[in-house]
Formats: C-alpha cells, structure tokens, sequence
C-alpha cells in the first residue's frame, strides 16, 4: 500500500522520462511563469524606476502581501487592495498605484509553454487553464493573447473563490470537464500545487526551469 501510495504521489517526469501521450486525456496549464512570464523585481525595475531604493519594500507590500492573494482569491477589487497595501505608508501611494493599474501589461509570452500547448493540441488533448489570478487582470491577458482561445475552458481563482492548492479547486475542475484524475496532467511552476495536485489523484509536473517542458515533450 505504501510503495503504491508513494507511485501516485511521484510527479509526472520521475515517472517517464519523455510525455507518454496515451496516458492522460487532458493537460492543465497554469499560466504564471508557464504561459506568460511572472517576474515581480522586473515590473518594478519598469514601473519604478525611478525609485529602486524603494523595491525592497514594495515587494513586500505588493506582491508578497496578504492583499495580492485576496485579489487572486476574488475578495479585494483592486482599488480596495491599492488602499490596504498602502495602509500607513501614505509616502508609497503613488507607487503602488502605479504598479497595481500597470504591472499586468508586462507579461510576455513564454515560447516554450506556448510550444507545449501546441503539441497538446495536435495531439488530440483537451486543453485548459487553471490559474490564480484576479478576474479583471485575467481579463486583459485574455483579451490580449489569442492563444487563450486554443484552450477549451479556462478556470480562474478569482471567478471561481477558489485557489490552489486547495482541493476544492481540483475538484471542481474534474466536476466541470469530466476527467477522470488519473488521466489529468496538470502544469505548474509552484511545488505546493503541484503537491496539491497529486494528492487530489492527478499527474502533474512541476515546470521549476526553462528548459523542462521542451525537454520532456520533445519539442523543436
């Protein structure tokens, strides 16, 4: 039971060494630093440059604060999380705001996972998204992107009050579409949903380098 347990619970590259497409019905993008690039010090580095001694704290009050997470989760509007960002530190206005209303036009295309959901495609997989992120940014790297429209649904945190790597999440995707887990591979640069995902019963591989899914999808 245990050797079995520890084989469900083995991420989908220390199983095979290249994409063996016979075994899933379905693969799960996650779009942050798979998709689209995510790199907090380089919006910063365009947004403020004017002010790198301030980076450091903005970092924290950003994107590392407890506010960008309830944006992802659905719960703040931006404008309300702006103001709890700022909180006392009236000084950092101008910056926060300036980063919050712009930081989602930096995002660039990252060829190798666009690459990667073309395979999938041609392949014959149902594709989708599963994603934090809040619904109004979402909105305009949809709106921007014509590769979103490859996918056959997208699942966002911020339209659903759900977050990885809650089992909730999970779960309510294998509700919508119909898979059965096992056959799901799901995509994702963060080790704990990852984790997350293999504990609800799915495959999935942890893209945690350039190079990973081009290696194991055998792209040109």
């Amino acid at each position: 039971m245990a050797d079995e347990v520890n084989h469900m619970l083995r991420t989908f590259d220390d199983i095979y060494e290249t994409m063996p497409w016979d075994a899933v019905d379905a693969v799960v993008f996650d779009v942050g630093q798979v998709l689209l690039s995510y790199n907090p010090q380089e919006i910063l580095d365009e947004h403020v440059p004017d002010r790198p001694d301030l980076h450091p704290i903005l970092l924290e009050k950003i994107f590392r604060s407890p506010y960008w997470l309830m944006r992802d989760h659905g719960l703040m509007t931006r404008d309300e999380a702006i103001e709890a960002m700022i909180g006392r530190d009236e000084p950092l206005r101008p910056y926060i705001t300036r980063v919050m209303h712009n930081w989602v036009d930096l995002k660039k295309v990252l060829p190798e996972g666009l690459k990667t959901l073309q395979s999938c495609k041609a392949h014959g997989k149902k594709v989708y998204v599963l994603s934090n992120y809040a619904d109004d940014a979402f909105a305009v790297v949809e709106h921007k992107y014509d590769f979103f429209n490859l996918f056959d649904a997208k699942f966002v945190s911020g339209r659903l009050k759900l977050m990885k790597p809650s089992e909730q999440i999970f779960q309510y995707v294998i509700s919508a579409t119909g898979h059965k887990p096992s056959h799901v591979l799901f995509l994702d640069d963060t080790p704990g949903n990852v984790e997350g995902a293999l504990f609800c019963g799915w495959q999935s591989l942890c893209v945690s380098h350039p190079g990973k899914l081009t290696e194991f999808f055998g792209l040109e």
